[in-house]
Protein backbone atom coordinates (compact mmCIF):
# COMPACT_ATOMS: atom_id res chain seq x y z
CA UNK A 1 0.00 0.00 0.00
CA UNK A 2 1.18 3.36 -0.60
CA UNK A 3 0.72 6.46 1.70
CA UNK A 4 -2.02 9.35 1.22
CA UNK A 5 -1.96 12.38 2.05
CA UNK A 6 -4.64 14.30 4.00
CA UNK A 7 -6.40 16.62 1.34
CA UNK A 8 -8.27 20.25 2.23
CA UNK A 9 -11.15 18.38 1.64
CA UNK A 10 -10.39 15.51 3.83
CA UNK A 11 -9.47 17.44 6.53
CA UNK A 12 -12.60 19.91 6.71
CA UNK A 13 -14.81 16.06 5.94
CA UNK A 14 -13.70 15.00 9.38
CA UNK A 15 -13.90 18.59 11.03
CA UNK A 16 -17.13 18.21 9.82
CA UNK A 17 -17.84 14.44 11.40
CA UNK A 18 -16.17 15.63 14.81
CA UNK A 19 -18.04 19.26 15.37
CA UNK A 20 -19.01 19.16 18.52
CA UNK A 21 -17.30 15.76 19.91
CA UNK A 22 -14.73 16.67 22.41
CA UNK A 23 -12.22 14.18 21.53
CA UNK A 24 -8.92 15.60 22.75
CA UNK A 25 -6.05 15.37 21.23
CA UNK A 26 -5.07 13.52 17.47
CA UNK A 27 -2.70 10.58 18.28
CA UNK A 28 -2.09 8.88 15.14
CA UNK A 29 -3.37 9.88 11.56
CA UNK A 30 -2.63 7.96 8.65
CA UNK A 31 -3.70 7.60 4.52
CA UNK A 32 -3.64 4.79 2.28
CA UNK A 33 -4.53 3.17 -0.95
CA UNK A 34 -3.50 -0.22 -2.43
CA UNK A 35 -1.37 -0.18 -5.46
CA UNK A 36 -3.13 -0.33 -8.83
CA UNK A 37 -0.78 -3.34 -10.48
CA UNK A 38 1.81 -3.67 -12.26
CA UNK A 39 3.08 -4.43 -16.23
CA UNK A 40 5.24 -7.43 -14.64
CA UNK A 41 1.86 -9.05 -13.06
CA UNK A 42 -0.53 -8.65 -16.11
CA UNK A 43 2.26 -10.02 -18.36
CA UNK A 44 2.73 -12.65 -15.86
CA UNK A 45 -0.81 -13.71 -15.79
CA UNK A 46 -1.45 -13.52 -19.69
CA UNK A 47 1.70 -16.25 -20.06
CA UNK A 48 -0.38 -18.55 -17.55
CA UNK A 49 -2.97 -17.47 -19.81
CA UNK A 50 -1.48 -18.44 -22.54
CA UNK A 51 0.39 -21.98 -21.21
CA UNK A 52 -2.25 -22.97 -19.85
CA UNK A 53 -4.51 -22.48 -23.34
CA UNK A 54 -1.53 -23.96 -25.39
CA UNK A 55 -1.74 -27.21 -23.43
CA UNK A 56 -5.54 -27.31 -22.92
CA UNK A 57 -5.86 -27.36 -26.76
CA UNK A 58 -2.79 -30.04 -27.32
CA UNK A 59 -4.75 -32.23 -24.67
CA UNK A 60 -8.19 -32.01 -26.70
CA UNK A 61 -6.64 -32.28 -29.82
CA UNK A 62 -4.97 -35.11 -28.39
CA UNK A 63 -7.92 -36.57 -26.71
CA UNK A 64 -10.13 -36.29 -30.21
CA UNK A 65 -7.29 -38.20 -32.39
CA UNK A 66 -6.59 -41.13 -29.71
CA UNK A 67 -10.34 -42.75 -29.37
CA UNK A 68 -8.67 -45.16 -26.30
CA UNK A 69 -8.08 -42.16 -23.67
CA UNK A 70 -11.47 -42.02 -21.85
CA UNK A 71 -13.85 -39.32 -21.81
CA UNK A 72 -13.16 -38.09 -18.21
CA UNK A 73 -9.84 -36.75 -19.28
CA UNK A 74 -11.39 -35.20 -22.48
CA UNK A 75 -13.72 -33.02 -20.32
CA UNK A 76 -10.73 -32.60 -17.74
CA UNK A 77 -8.70 -30.72 -20.80
CA UNK A 78 -11.33 -29.07 -21.64
CA UNK A 79 -12.03 -27.64 -18.38
CA UNK A 80 -8.61 -25.84 -18.64
CA UNK A 81 -10.76 -23.40 -20.84
CA UNK A 82 -12.15 -22.38 -18.28
CA UNK A 83 -8.80 -21.95 -16.10
CA UNK A 84 -7.35 -20.01 -18.66
CA UNK A 85 -10.20 -17.35 -18.50
CA UNK A 86 -9.81 -17.33 -14.83
CA UNK A 87 -5.74 -16.62 -15.34
CA UNK A 88 -7.10 -14.01 -17.98
CA UNK A 89 -9.40 -12.51 -15.16
CA UNK A 90 -7.09 -12.57 -12.60
CA UNK A 91 -4.50 -10.78 -15.20
CA UNK A 92 -6.98 -7.83 -16.24
CA UNK A 93 -7.54 -7.16 -12.59
CA UNK A 94 -4.07 -6.80 -12.36
CA UNK A 95 -3.44 -4.31 -14.86
CA UNK A 96 -1.82 -1.04 -13.91
CA UNK A 97 -3.87 2.20 -13.36
CA UNK A 98 -6.47 0.67 -11.35
CA UNK A 99 -7.11 3.88 -9.02
CA UNK A 100 -8.04 2.26 -5.61
CA UNK A 101 -10.27 3.97 -3.38
CA UNK A 102 -7.91 5.36 -0.27
CA UNK A 103 -8.63 5.23 3.44
CA UNK A 104 -7.61 7.37 6.01
CA UNK A 105 -7.71 7.08 10.13
CA UNK A 106 -7.53 9.70 12.73
CA UNK A 107 -6.97 8.41 16.24
CA UNK A 108 -7.95 11.19 19.40
CA UNK A 109 -7.30 10.54 22.46
CA UNK A 110 -11.30 10.00 23.39
CA UNK A 111 -12.00 8.24 20.20
CA UNK A 112 -11.85 7.71 16.35
CA UNK A 113 -12.66 8.91 13.10
CA UNK A 114 -12.00 6.80 9.70
CA UNK A 115 -13.09 8.14 5.55
CA UNK A 116 -13.27 6.16 2.79
CA UNK A 117 -12.93 7.78 -0.56
CA UNK A 118 -16.08 8.28 -1.76
CA UNK A 119 -18.13 7.83 1.60
CA UNK A 120 -18.71 9.93 4.53
CA UNK A 121 -16.25 9.81 7.42
CA UNK A 122 -17.51 7.75 10.49
CA UNK A 123 -16.56 9.32 13.83
CA UNK A 124 -16.97 7.79 17.14
CA UNK A 125 -15.98 7.82 20.88
CA UNK A 126 -14.64 4.50 22.73
CA UNK A 127 -17.84 3.92 24.09
CA UNK A 128 -19.57 4.14 20.97
CA UNK A 129 -17.61 1.09 19.30
CA UNK A 130 -19.47 -2.15 19.69
CA UNK A 131 -16.53 -4.24 18.64
CA UNK A 132 -12.50 -4.04 17.84
CA UNK A 133 -9.98 -6.83 17.08
CA UNK A 134 -6.74 -7.12 17.11
CA UNK A 135 -6.06 -10.18 14.83
CA UNK A 136 -2.55 -11.07 15.16
CA UNK A 137 -0.67 -13.79 12.67
CA UNK A 138 2.59 -15.49 13.16
CA UNK A 139 3.65 -17.99 10.30
CA UNK A 140 7.29 -19.97 11.87
CA UNK A 141 9.46 -22.32 9.92
CA UNK A 142 10.05 -25.63 10.89
CA UNK A 143 12.22 -25.18 13.13
CA UNK A 144 10.09 -22.76 15.35
CA UNK A 145 11.32 -19.25 14.36
CA UNK A 146 9.22 -16.64 13.40
CA UNK A 147 9.60 -15.97 9.74
CA UNK A 148 6.80 -13.43 9.44
CA UNK A 149 3.93 -11.80 11.46
CA UNK A 150 0.92 -9.52 10.32
CA UNK A 151 -1.59 -7.59 12.34
CA UNK A 152 -4.83 -6.73 10.87
CA UNK A 153 -7.78 -4.25 12.88
CA UNK A 154 -11.68 -4.54 12.47
CA UNK A 155 -13.72 -1.81 14.03
CA UNK A 156 -17.09 -2.36 13.74
CA UNK A 157 -19.33 1.32 15.38
CA UNK A 158 -22.47 0.47 17.51
CA UNK A 159 -25.87 0.78 16.05
CA UNK A 160 -26.87 4.21 16.55
CA UNK A 161 -30.22 5.50 14.36
CA UNK A 162 -28.00 4.28 11.71
CA UNK A 163 -25.21 1.54 11.13
CA UNK A 164 -22.28 2.68 9.66
CA UNK A 165 -19.85 0.47 7.65
CA UNK A 166 -17.04 -1.26 9.79
CA UNK A 167 -13.46 -0.27 9.16
CA UNK A 168 -10.95 -2.83 8.40
CA UNK A 169 -7.17 -2.37 7.74
CA UNK A 170 -5.26 -5.22 5.88
CA UNK A 171 -1.94 -6.06 7.08
CA UNK A 172 -0.11 -3.47 4.55
CA UNK A 173 -1.72 -0.89 5.46
CA UNK A 174 0.64 1.71 7.32
CA UNK A 175 1.38 2.08 10.98
CA UNK A 176 -1.77 -1.13 11.33
CA UNK A 177 0.09 -2.63 14.64
CA UNK A 178 0.54 0.86 15.83
CA UNK A 179 -3.06 1.97 14.92
CA UNK A 180 -4.31 -1.85 16.38
CA UNK A 181 -2.60 -1.84 20.01
CA UNK A 182 -3.67 1.99 20.43
CA UNK A 183 -7.28 1.01 19.55
CA UNK A 184 -7.97 -1.98 21.50
CA UNK A 185 -6.34 -0.36 24.58
CA UNK A 186 -9.59 1.95 24.58
CA UNK A 187 -12.43 0.20 22.80
CA UNK A 188 -14.51 -2.95 23.64
CA UNK A 189 -12.72 -6.27 22.33
CA UNK A 190 -13.95 -8.99 21.35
Amino acid sequence: MERVGFSDDVVEAFKDAVRGMELGEVRHTVGARRYGGSWFALLTALVVALLLGGLTTWGVVLVRQEPEIPFPLYIGFSLGYGLTLAALGIGWGKRPGVRHPATWVVVWDGGMAWLAEGRSPVAVRWDEIEEARHTVTSVRDGFGKEVNRTHRLLVVPAPRPVRHAPLYLEPAFPEVERLAHFVTDRAPVV
